[in-house]
């Protein structure tokens, strides 16, 4: 379970309610649905920079990290934190590793059931198709450039660590560009991908920490 909610405060792709006033509900949510879905089903890689800003109510400072990101379909996947420390996560095509300075440590996604929810979470972010997922409520909204995605996990033991998600999409590419996690009423992280290169090849070495 620790590394469980490290993996979640740390990812995900991929969240806190939006304190911007300029979204309104979508009324014909199927339709956007189906666009971001039918988007996700193009997306064979992804590498981007990253910025992360961890609020956290008992500091004054915000947290910010800054790192590299990499996908690739269907389940490979790594962050690279650079600054202000490094440490890289990564997926691939079933092993979960984690890599602290010299200290590595792998662990079989598919023998713990957990591993496989967190996995499921963060690929179905980075591609935005959790609009499927039915263990989230979605609710859509809209504003003149982005598409707005809300889920609050309906599991009781998720909404411990994650109360909530939004993932932000422009309406010019439907690529998500923004990540928001709530994790109680004062303690929220940010993550922005900026710098994106859309199905450009990626070398397999790239998710090999050993």
């Amino acid at each position: 379970m620790k590394y469980i909610c490290l993996l979640i405060f740390l990812i995900t792709h991929q969240f806190a309610f939006s304190q911007q006033n300029d979204f309104i509900p979508i009324k014909n949510k199927h339709e956007i649905e189906q666009k971001l879905n039918n988007h996700s089903l193009k997306l064979n890689t992804i590498y981007s920079d990253f910025i992360q800003e961890k609020h956290l109510a008992y500091l004054n400072d915000i947290i910010i990290s800054k790192g590299k990101f990499w996908f690739k379909k269907e389940n490979q996947l790594r962050w690279e934190y650079n600054t202000p420390y490094k440490y890289i996560i990564a997926l691939n095509h079933g092993t979960f590793t984690i890599k602290d300075g010299d200290d590595i440590k792998e662990y079989d996604i598919n023998s713990n059931k957990a591993f496989q929810e967190v996995n499921n979470m963060i690929i179905s972010s980075v591609r935005g198709t959790l609009l499927k997922d039915n263990k989230f409520t979605i609710s859509l909204y809209q504003n003149k450039s982005s598409y707005l995605v809300k889920l609050i996990p309906k599991n009781k033991e998720m909404t411990k660590v994650l109360k909530a998600i939004e993932l932000y999409f422009s309406k010019s590419d439907l690529n998500i560009f923004k990540v928001k996690m709530i994790e109680n009423e004062d303690d929220y992280t940010v993550i922005s991908f900026t710098n994106k290169k859309i199905n450009e090849t990626i070398p397999a070495t790239i998710f090999n920490l050993n």
